[in-house]
């Protein structure tokens, strides 16, 4: 964008008399997008996160063999260190009237409505380690389709019905679905909801919509109902949909419609934990790859026994097209295959940005007909990796229902599924050997799983501990930085950490030195080790990297105008500027840009400039602080000014 320079005249001295402002801000906690987004307007408000840095050590819950009492250690520790961690923002936000929502699930506080000054003024408190931009994901769009008989093709093209055979339905299991809701009472669908009461229904604890509040399961879009569908369908005749008919399900509407916004995507990530308490959940929602926001919520599931189920993405046929949170090492992925079992060209490809292979496994996920929302008689056919991943809940839920001690175990389960997949070779994009990153593993054997599971003892996955760096340090950039952890595996003993990633970007751990061109900001560090079966587990800290040579932004903005001149006033809050970017906007145009020195060496003092106006109306300004025209800081606060 060509910026449009504008006369300054008059560059008057420092005003060394000004009122001494409160400690400076730090903008480099504040998410760049986001921080430009606030500075736009003098009204600007946006939503955004609070992050804070300090985390329970949640590896103990492994220990716990009682279901129940697992989730409600998980739950407390993570609570009790968001109390202590948040306690002073909670009050500084309640003293301001801002409307606020805390979260446990990860240590943070989501703000519906803030302004740049309250962003600055939260990136001020040392408890804070970023403040990050509101997300939001759209649901891919369904497509209708016609009836079955007998069982879905899906279910019987990884052999589910093959274990039924066997007496296991996935009883005693309980599957969930971060989606778009479920049309509870579908005929293939309300026998199994975990709310069914033999003709009376509990919604309580077995639903929950973040957003609106209904108080029993719906669904506005038709995905929910279909992913559900294909976990646990059936309506006891001719349409067997379902993978696990024996199991429950309970769900959580974390997509409005078409969108997911991540408030409700966390509110029902913390749901799962608290209250649901499933053994599985499916999540037929992503976006693009090497987006590591919902990394702790995995962590926790993952602590809490919750088995996390995602999908690859609809984003191939080109390589490296894996998205998150499927791409995530704890998380695993299915991509999908057609009733040749041929991979479907929409279905994204890894590696990964971090280098691993993805998708894990490969499931049906075209032309699968499910339940649908439309009535509750309808069915449709939909294709996408979202049909997937509920084949791979599934076979979890009948997994964990043949009594074999694999529940709550999710590394060792993920490493089972892997394992007994059905080799697909194809080498287009890398990784070929026992996985390759079009198939993965290849494509999952829901019988073959079984049966392997209740001849093999249970593989219990590594724990990792990380000594380096501290979770929450900030560093600048420049600097090296030194990544150490521990593992131990209960069967193998000490190992040694063979993988660590940095923002979904594998590197060698031990020592790492951050640029400080494409570096800056928050990293999610995970270090991860795999034992000799093929289990793995991980931990994960969060740093953030900053330019400690970008100057303060100036505070304190001020304007007003007489006879066509604007004189500006602001606060000097460093001593590294050599320039200062002044920039100008009437409603509706672009900012435009001109470069002044400065002519002073103060700090703390008020710097006042005049700016000739050619025409009337209303003008916008904002200032930043140089060092050299290419390294600014952010602008300062905007203001306006009528000129007559």
């Amino acid at each position: 964008m060509r910026m449009r320079a504008f006369p300054l005249v008059v560059v008057l001295a420092s005003l060394l008399g000004g009122a001494i402002m409160a400690a400076p801000y730090d903008d480099q906690k504040i998410e760049r997008q986001l921080l430009m987004k606030l500075a736009d307007d003098e009204s600007s408000t946006a939503a955004f996160w609070v992050v804070f840095a300090e985390r329970p050590d949640l590896t103990p819950a492994q220990a716990i063999k009682n279901k129940d009492a697992r989730f409600d250690f998980v739950a407390q520790k993570l609570k009790e260190t968001a109390d202590r961690a948040q306690a002073g923002v909670r009050g500084f936000l309640q003293g301001r009237k801002v409307a606020f929502t805390p979260f446990w699930i990860e240590n943070k506080i989501y703000v519906a409505a803030g302004t740049l000054d309250l962003a600055r003024d939260l990136s001020r408190r040392p408890e804070v380690v970023a403040i990050l931009a509101e997300k939001v994901y759209q649901v891919p769009t369904p497509q209708a389709g016609a009836g079955i008989e007998s069982v879905e093709w899906g279910v019987s093209r990884i052999k589910a019905d093959t274990v039924w055979g066997t007496g296991t339905t996935g009883t005693g299991i309980v599957v969930a679905n971060i989606d778009t809701g479920v049309l509870y009472n579908h005929q293939a669908l309300y026998r199994q909801y975990r709310g069914y009461n033999g003709g009376t229904y509990t919604h309580t604890g077995n639903w929950y919509d973040p957003y609106r509040n209904t108080s029993a399961p719906n669904d506005s879009n038709g995905h929910g109902t279909h992913t559900m569908g294909t976990m646990v369908g059936d309506d006891g005749g001719t349409y067997k949909i379902g993978v696990a008919p024996g199991a429950r399900w309970i769900a959580c509407k974390g997509c409005r419609s078409n969108y997911c916004y991540d408030p409700d995507l966390t509110a029902c990530a913390q749901w799962m934990v608290s209250t649901g308490k499933p053994d599985v959940v499916n999540n037929s929602w992503g976006g693009g790859g090497g987006d590591s926001w919902y990394q702790s919520y995995v962590d926790s599931w993952v602590g809490a026994g919750i088995f996390p189920a995602f999908s690859n993405g609809n984003s191939g046929p080109g390589c490296s097209t894996a998205g998150s949170p499927g791409d995530y090492p704890n998380s695993f992925a299915s991509g999908a295959t057609d009733i040749n079992d041929a991979i479907a060209s929409f279905s994204s490809r890894g590696p990964s940005s971090s280098g691993s292979i993805k998708p894990d496994v490969s499931a049906p996920g075209v032309n699968i007909l499910s339940s649908y929302r439309t009535s509750t008689t309808s069915y449709a056919t939909m294709n996408g990796t979202s049909m997937a991943s509920p084949h791979t809940a599934g076979t979890v839920a009948l997994v964990w229902s043949a009594g074999a001690g694999y529940e709550g175990q999710v590394g060792s389960t993920a490493a089972l599924l892997r394992n007994t997949a059905t080799r697909i070779s194809d080498s287009t994009c890398g990784g070929e050997g026992v996985a390759n990153n079009v198939y993965g593993s290849g494509l999952i054997n829901a019988d073959l799983a079984v049966q392997t599971a209740k001849l093999n003892p249970l593989n219990r996955p590594p724990i990792v501990t990380i000594t380096s760096p501290i979770n929450g340090k900030q560093y600048a950039c420049g600097t090296t930085v030194s990544f150490e952890a521990t593992a131990t595996d209960p069967e193998d003993g000490p190992l040694t950490v063979t993988r660590w990633v940095d923002n979904n970007v594998t590197f060698s751990g031990a020592d790492k030195t951050y640029n400080c061109s494409s570096e800056l900001g928050t990293h999610v560090i995970v270090a991860s080790a795999t034992d000799s079966k093929d289990s793995t587990g991980s931990a994960t800290v969060t740093i953030s990297v900053i330019d400690a040579s970008i100057p303060t932004a100036p505070s304190n903005l001020k304007a007003n105008s007489a006879n066509r001149v604007v004189t500006l006033k602001w606060r000097d809050n460093s001593t590294s500027e050599t320039l200062w970017k002044v920039e100008r906007k009437q409603t509706a145009w672009n900012w435009s840009t001109t470069f002044v020195s400065d002519t002073t060496a103060a700090t703390g003092g008020t710097i006042q400039y005049s700016d000739s106006i050619a025409s009337t109306g209303t003008y916008s300004y904002r200032v930043s602080a140089c060092a050299g025209a290419t390294l600014c800081s952010a602008p300062s606060n905007v203001v306006n000014v009528r000129v007559r």
